[in-house]
């Protein structure tokens, strides 16, 4: 294990510090910019999607909570100017991971992502040069830093390359559907490209050169000969994905963990290439620079094998965990979350909740929208988990008006990737008698579906786009119309 603690030029993970702290700064901006979120983030909505395991996080009122974004707007710059760099860090990632667990339905792959990375950044030696804590502090100034700290960056850029691609090896990807929806009217949308967007070769080609990229990208990027060449193609890919679809931070998170891939000198190299005068590009090649010790005495190289093995052993098999439940997760949802299935299929969902009670012999009907917002309402159809959480909700409301005989039922139906709705939970199961969903294995109230992969509909999806498509060659122009007339 030698070769992760062998010395390395610092200079490529105090750019990676700067991205991330620019990141953190654009992510809380634009969490206060997004009105609907914000609200439902800052207890103005009646209910809120809580994780397993962390029910007990609570929503801020309004004022405190813009207290606490304008808080952290002021650690990201400071993260950004290395100073007080590490509770800068910390302290940030506490902040953010609190705002992420506030409410499930605004759930994102890069969110998980940004908020591990908080807390793995203050672990990293990132302020040991051109940093405000290296000015004030030169005893922990280095240009040397152990590989070990940029190969944790590398590997969880890996990770989710990789089990992105893995998620992708499903029949539905592999025939391009998902993204036959996603592009379907791009035309109108999206200029210049949007005409080509719109053949029907492009999701199928779109589907296997994303599903190729994430398969190989740890391999060429790894690779000197090809890591080049295949920045080119990681750029144009988030590039694109940034354009077609509202993914937030992730493609420029994405490329700045891809140039973690390259020399570790590379930013000075380049800084050298404009400022020669005040760069020096050999600085790091005196090995025999004195590198101040990157672990605290009371840790040793023992206990950061320790760390580096907990920390890539937990995200190498977390992922895995879907394997183990029975069931397509991509219609369940079971395991769907932290294991990088990412931008895999299309679903909406409709239905309605009914409260009994039986001493009564009363029938409430529930309206969704006097408790949901939009965002909320649209993944509640589709995430049996949510629906259980809301059933408790309407459960513990109607018993706090002094009913302890509540039932409560859904009657939801999901479409999974264009095919026809279909009940997604027992609709004769009262919902309010189940304990909370376990997360390593399936529950029985969860309606598997057994048409997940199967394609009568393309057919039918293909002869309606025909039609429409003929339908407007032949409309006549109205401005020729009126002429006429």
């Amino acid at each position: 294990m030698n070769w992760l603690f062998r010395r390395i030029d610092i200079s490529t993970l105090v750019f990676f510090r700067i991205v991330f702290g620019l990141l953190a700064l654009y992510e809380i901006v634009h969490f206060m910019d997004d009105g609907s979120q914000f609200k439902c983030l800052t207890g103005s909505s009646d209910f809120n999607f809580t994780y397993y395991g962390f029910e007990w996080v609570k929503p801020l009122p309004p004022e405190t909570m813009y207290a606490l974004c304008y808080f952290m707007v002021g650690l990201s710059l400071l993260v950004i100017m290395g100073y007080f760099y590490r509770i800068s860090a910390f302290i940030y990632g506490l902040g953010y991971t609190y705002i992420y667990l506030i409410e499930k339905a605004y759930y994102l792959n890069h969110g998980y992502l940004f908020a591990m990375l908080c807390f793995l950044m203050c672990v990293l030696p990132a302020n040991r040069a051109f940093s405000i804590d290296s000015r004030l502090n030169p005893s922990i100034r280095t240009q040397l830093i152990p590989y070990w700290s940029v190969f944790l960056l590398q590997f969880s850029m890996g990770v989710v390359y990789f089990y992105g691609g893995i998620a992708k090896l499903n029949p539905d990807w592999l025939r391009g559907i998902p993204l036959v929806y996603w592009l379907d009217g791009s035309a109108e949308e999206i200029p210049i490209i949007g005409h080509i967007l719109d053949l029907d070769w492009v999701a199928v080609f779109m589907s296997y050169g994303g599903l190729l990229l994430d398969l190989t990208a740890v391999f060429f990027l790894s690779n000197k000969r090809t890591r080049g060449i295949f920045l080119m193609f990681v750029i144009f890919f988030h590039a694109m994905n940034k354009l077609i679809f509202s993914i937030g931070i992730f493609p420029y998170l994405s490329t700045g963990l891809s140039l973690m891939y390259f020399s570790p000198d590379w930013p000075r190299r380049l800084l050298h290439r404009f400022f020669p005068n005040y760069i020096d590009a050999e600085a790091t090649l005196d090995t025999t620079d004195a590198m101040p010790s990157i672990i605290p005495q009371i840790w040793n190289k023992r206990l950061a094998l320790g760390f580096i093995a907990i920390f890539c052993t937990y995200h190498i098999l977390f992922p895995l965990r879907h394997f183990l439940i029975e069931g397509p997760t991509d219609w369940t949802e079971e395991g769907h979350r932290y294991s990088w299935h990412m931008m895999l299929r299309t679903k909406k969902g409709k239905g309605r909740f009914t409260v009994k009670i039986p001493s009564e012999d009363r029938v409430i009907k529930i309206s969704t929208k006097d408790y949901l917002n939009k965002r909320q309402r649209k993944k509640l159809f589709t995430h049996p988990g949510m629906i259980l959480q809301f059933a408790h909700f309407l459960r513990d409301k109607y018993q706090k008006k002094g009913y302890d005989d509540v039932e409560v039922y859904a009657n939801v139906k999901s479409k999974f990737n264009g095919r026809g709705y279909s009940n997604i939970v027992d609709r004769n199961v009262d919902l309010a008698k189940i304990a909370c969903c376990q997360p390593m294995r399936h529950e029985d109230w969860i309606i598997i579906r057994d048409d997940v992969y199967t394609y009568e509909h393309l057919e039918e999806k293909k002869k309606q786009r025909i039609e429409e498509k003929n339908e407007e060659m032949i409309q006549p122009d109205s401005t020729v119309v009126d002429s006429i007339k």
